[in-house]
């Protein structure tokens, strides 16, 4: 009597599909903001801003330069010619070629006080062996990186074995010497921490020879040092030493 009615068919487009491992169909979940999120979670990196970082950069750049302009480095300008100090460590050089003979002059009193170098291609006049002192220089070096020429005398009042004695040990150990009024002599003690190898500069031995002499170096017969010493009543030499303390 009433036509049959079909029912309408359903429209699966407008539905969410089912989850195959449970038949049911997925509820729609909001999609987790991972990158922006994760872009704000603290990773304390170094910070390029602030007090912190431009103390780092000053310190950066001062090494920098320094490496670039050599600044921090001590340069010597003077090389001290003496026998060591009591409270020096120090060591010699282990190549013979760092030792020289040369002949002192002495001066002991007046303007000219001091002792002097004489060139060794110069003939003096007799009348000034009575001031010279044979001596051997050494190079040497002390624990904080000074050089100084290890002064020997080699007259016959110096104590020239123990001083040879000294400084042959010196080359392979830090030693410190001190002298000894009972054996006129010198004893040394070994240094017990020290063991480094000493850190010489890469100066020649003209230079550093150069460095020690300085003004003191005679290359002349008719200096007016020698002439002054050898002839103290001539009123000329003494006028050129009162000129020269004057200027």
């Amino acid at each position: 009597m009433y036509p049959e009615l079909n029912p309408a068919e359903p429209n699966n487009s407008a539905l969410p599909s089912a989850n195959e491992s449970n038949g049911k169909a997925p509820h729609a979940r909001p999609q987790a903001q991972t990158t922006a999120l994760s872009s704000k979670l603290p990773v304390n990196p170094a910070p390029t801003t602030g007090l912190a970082a431009k103390l780092r950069k000053k310190r950066a750049a001062a090494a920098e330069n320094g490496d670039k302009q050599g600044r921090g480095e001590r340069h010597q300008t003077v090389v001290p010619v003496r026998t060591p100090d009591r409270q020096w460590w120090f060591r010699c050089h282990r190549d013979a070629a760092m030792s020289v003979p040369v002949d002192l002059l002495i001066v002991r009193s007046g303007p000219d006080e001091g002792t002097y170098f004489l060139d060794p291609e110069v003939e003096f006049p007799d009348e000034l062996d009575q001031y010279i002192v044979p001596a051997l220089l050494t190079r040497s070096i002390t624990h904080d990186g000074v050089e100084f020429f290890f002064l020997a005398k080699q007259s016959d009042k110096s104590p020239k074995q123990s001083t040879r004695h000294c400084v042959n040990v010196a080359r392979n150990s830090w030693i410190q010497m001190k002298w000894n009024p009972t054996t006129k002599a010198y004893d040394f003690t070994y240094a017990r921490t020290l063991r480094r190898d000493p850190e010489w500069s890469d100066k020649s031995m003209d230079e550093l020879l150069e460095m020690a002499f300085g003004d003191n170096y005679i290359t002349r017969v008719d200096h007016e040092v020698i002439n002054r010493l050898l002839y103290p009543d001539d009123d000329d030499f003494a006028n050129a030493a009162s000129t020269e303390e004057g200027n």
